[in-house]
């Protein structure tokens, strides 16, 4: 569906009785919902129940999540929804598993520079993800702040700390990308626990260029690395979901994306 197509669907679902625009747009964008709940699910059963929440907190308060997209924008509606989406699943699964106790260091840290801490480190949101997450509770943030906060949190942090957070996101993103051809030099990067310790903060520098040069590109590159490594998907599924139209051009695509980061660090001098 094109977005003038969900301009019309949005103004349905604001309609007294949105009950065919929901099932609309159930029928429509049902597989990026699951696709998402799949990648945070242990088990068919798990995906089942993590889709389901997803589909209720995108019809809570009358659409208020879907409502918030602008079909004028940059963004076309399956990045953004896949985003969405993907925020809820870590919602749902925080509330079955909880959240791991943030670091005694990070106590001093004001509200903001916690869900900053959040978004960034834990969640490894880029920065502009972060700002579009914080703005519904400070809408006056902008980027410069986000930055602010995030130096203000790397001096909270001492070398093992920041290794057991490379730790906990190479645990949750990148099993999957193990098998995978293109993600071999990616995986590369994640650090060996097996190595001594000086080793293992050499990795965990490395590790954290290459986030930095992921969280630099473009939008629609960042969806092809997520929807290739972490939420394994085919090139066939990925060319559906972003609208490439056939599996040659996504593959094309990626491995354009993975010569870019390995350009992007070769001149940082850590490929």
């Amino acid at each position: 569906m094109s977005d003038p197509g969900i301009a019309g669907l949005l103004k349905r679902l604001q309609s007294p009785d949105p009950l065919s625009a929901w099932q609309e747009f159930l029928h429509e964008y049902s597989p990026v919902c699951y696709h998402a709940a799949r990648a945070h699910a242990s088990s068919s059963d798990s995906a089942a129940d993590c889709y389901v929440y997803v589909c209720e907190e995108l019809a809570r308060n009358n659409f208020r999540r879907l409502l918030k997209f602008k079909p004028d924008g940059s963004a076309r509606f399956t990045t953004w929804l896949l985003v969405v989406a993907r925020n809820l699943c870590f919602d749902w699964h925080r509330k079955r598993a909880g959240r791991p106790r943030p670091f005694k260091s990070l106590q001093s840290l004001s509200e903001f520079e916690f869900q900053v801490y959040v978004c960034r480190f834990e969640r490894r949101l880029s920065p502009e993800q972060t700002l579009e997450h914080l703005r519904s509770a400070a809408p006056n943030v902008d980027l410069a702040h986000v930055e602010g906060a995030e130096r203000r949190i790397e001096c909270c942090l001492n070398p093992r700390q920041r290794w057991i957070l490379s730790m906990r996101q190479s645990e949750s993103t990148t099993a999957t990308a193990l098998a995978s051809e293109e993600g071999e030099e990616l995986v590369s990067q994640i650090p060996d626990i097996r190595a001594d310790q000086e080793t293992l903060l050499a990795n965990q520098e490395q590790h954290a260029e290459l986030m930095k040069c992921v969280s630099g590109l473009p939008a629609q590159e960042r969806l092809l690395l997520q929807l290739r490594f972490e939420e394994d998907l085919s090139l066939q599924e990925i060319a559906g979901i972003v609208g490439l139209g056939d599996p040659q051009r996504a593959h094309r695509q990626i491995t354009a994306v993975l010569q870019k980061l390995r350009t992007a660090m070769g001149s940082r001098g850590k490929m």
